[in-house]
């Protein structure tokens, strides 16, 4: 028979198992990036945006199992997970905490790898429009947005030869 206990180790199993995913995911974006594949790179946001839901699914499934534990032993629901420790037979606590540890620390390398895709990400763009710039200098116009981002247009027009064949 499992116990909520045991539900509740195969709920954070489950996290980092798809938070894994994740920075799976993050690092086919980056080499994508890196590589200047702009087809990778596109089909890899559509991953990331499925495996954050799945993950979204997980947390949900495991903060219910942990309500229904929380139920079962008479204490409050909104009680972190780390106070929960105690109420777990002591064989099991320290595995108990290293699941806790193990999501919190996939969840920060999560958040880090999507800031260093996305920056790579706005410098290749930048790049682009420096080498557009230059190749067209009349054509590229640079804006700002209302909130306060550059929004950069290229007009149509014929570039400019440097030398007439």
């Amino acid at each position: 028979m499992i116990t909520d206990w045991q539900k509740l180790v195969d709920a954070l199993r489950k996290e980092v198992e798809e938070y894994g995913g994740l920075l799976n995911l993050f690092d086919q974006q980056q080499a994508a990036l890196l590589r200047r594949d702009a087809d990778t790179v596109l089909a890899t946001v559509g991953a990331i945006e499925q495996q954050i839901k799945t993950i979204d699914q997980c947390r949900n499934a495991r903060e219910a199992v942990m309500r229904t534990y929380c139920h079962q032993l008479g204490v409050a629901t909104d009680l972190p997970l780390r106070g929960l420790l105690e109420y777990f037979p002591p064989p099991v606590r320290p595995l108990v905490d290293a699941l806790i540890e193990e999501v919190n620390s996939l969840i920060m390398r999560s958040k880090r790898r999507a800031q260093q895709n996305q920056m790579l990400l706005a410098r290749s763009i930048e790049v682009t429009q420096q080498i557009l710039q230059r190749l067209n200098p009349s054509g590229v116009t640079k804006t700002y947005t209302a909130k306060g981002r550059v929004s950069v247009g290229i007009t149509e027009g014929e570039p400019r030869c440097i030398a007439e064949g």
